[in-house]
């Protein structure tokens, strides 16, 4: 299987852990030593910070490296912290950034049509897929007003929230699920039988969880080798091909 992590941060976190990566470097010795191929990755002070900082030092300390994919955040346009949809559409192209994050929870603001309806118009019209860190819940509500937008709900677990998750994943088909936290044993299995593979991917969530213990979910899930290499990979150079900046 070849693993394209879509949940990956480089940086110092805010918490922590037992393990992160400070560098480029030490991200992909992270990588090799867990067996992921390719990562999407973002700034811890996208997160802990704000977009506006994150998104420079993702430029800046992120050295070119073709396992190595930036993403940019964004927040609000109203308190004009980052240049308006439009303009920073280009700044994206020009910088080839096919992916975008929020963390609404760590900054504090709605994810919803109100708030963000600018940003998500956009996103959906170009095929930009919207990596939401906030739970399942508060996603469903840009969903409504947005059913082509593409969403990969972030670290959904660990605990299984299959009653909550179900229901969105049958009313858009454009709805995602990272693997970061879908732990409980026999989910992603009950889950390719009802659904198919193509809504999950593979995430590790590092330097939140562990690399490894996603990728070793998913290397002995019992379910097809296509399957396998659907979730590891696949799906989101899928997604990402399909990005229209």
């Amino acid at each position: 299987m070849r693993f394209f992590d879509c949940n990956c941060a480089l940086g110092i976190p805010g918490m922590q852990g037992f393990r992160f990566a400070r560098t480029s470097a030490e991200l992909l010795e992270e990588m090799d030593y867990c067996g992921v191929d390719q990562a999407l990755v973002y700034h811890t002070a996208m997160r802990y910070d704000s977009p506006e900082v994150g998104n420079r030092l993702i430029q800046e300390e992120l050295e070119p490296n073709p396992r190595l994919v930036p993403t940019w955040a964004i927040q609000p346009s109203q308190t004009e912290e980052l240049p308006a949809p439009e303009t920073f559409l280009a700044q994206m192209k020009a910088h080839h950034i096919r992916a975008l994050r929020v963390f609404p929870d760590e900054h504090q603001y709605a994810l919803d049509e109100r708030t963000m309806g600018d940003w998500l118009a956009m996103m959906e019209e170009k095929h930009i897929p919207l990596l939401a860190k906030t739970s399942c819940l508060r996603i469903a509500n840009v969903m409504d007003p947005f059913p082509n937008l593409i969403v990969v709900a972030m670290a959904q677990g660990p605990h299984s929230l299959e009653r909550h998750l179900r229901p969105i994943v049958e009313r858009y088909r454009n709805f995602y699920i990272d693997t970061a936290s879908y732990m409980v044993d026999g989910l992603i299995e009950r889950f390719c039988q009802r659904y198919g593979c193509e809504r999950l991917l593979f995430g590790s969530g590092y330097p939140d969880n562990c690399s490894g213990s996603a990728l070793l979910r998913l290397a002995q899930a019992d379910i097809s080798d296509e399957d396998k290499d659907a979730i590891a990979g696949g799906n989101l150079t899928r997604i990402l091909e399909g990005v229209q900046l």
